[in-house]
């Protein structure tokens, strides 16, 4: 048997069991919120360009979700559960300054699928995972604690 030694050994323990947990709270809010948002968020559509650059749609058409708004000062933030298909999530951030627009598609588990940005008028520009990643887990946490706390509304606030 061998044996763990240093601080440093189990500070990357640590480290690690948290992330696991942290991810599987993860999930579980999230299912949460989607299960909320289908039941009752109110109908809208994704616009047919980002339908078709994030890969929820193969045809330029708008695609109907369920959706749960949130205003956080100049930011509004968008929780669209596409209704043909559960299982494919977008999350929106508009900043109403610059008048532009980050777009996620999610898993339910919440892994990042896809990412795009786009000023208003102007095509979506995919981003990669690397480029996406640190603001995807901002909004990503906001809807986890919003979920984790209840207050995860259906309408703009």
């Amino acid at each position: 048997m061998r044996k763990i030694a240093g601080k440093g050994t189990w500070l990357v323990v640590m480290a690690v069991m948290a992330a696991v947990v942290s991810a599987q709270s993860a999930t579980r809010s999230l299912e949460g919120l989607v299960d909320a948002v289908i039941r009752n968020g109110p109908g809208n559509q994704l616009p047919a360009h980002l339908s078709v650059i994030l890969g929820v749609s193969a045809l330029e058409q708008k695609t109907p979700v369920k959706q749960a708004v949130m205003r956080d000062g100049y930011t509004v933030h968008t929780f669209n559960v596409c209704t043909a298909n559960h299982r494919d999530l977008v999350m929106l951030t508009y900043n109403e300054q610059n008048h532009s627009s980050k777009a996620y598609l999610v898993s339910p588990a919440g892994a990042l699928r896809k990412a795009v940005y786009y000023q208003a008028g102007d095509p979506a520009n995919e981003r990669s995972p690397a480029d996406a990643h640190s603001d995807f887990l901002i909004e990503l946490k906001f809807w986890t604690n919003l979920s984790a706390s209840g207050a995860a509304g259906t309408g703009a606030r």
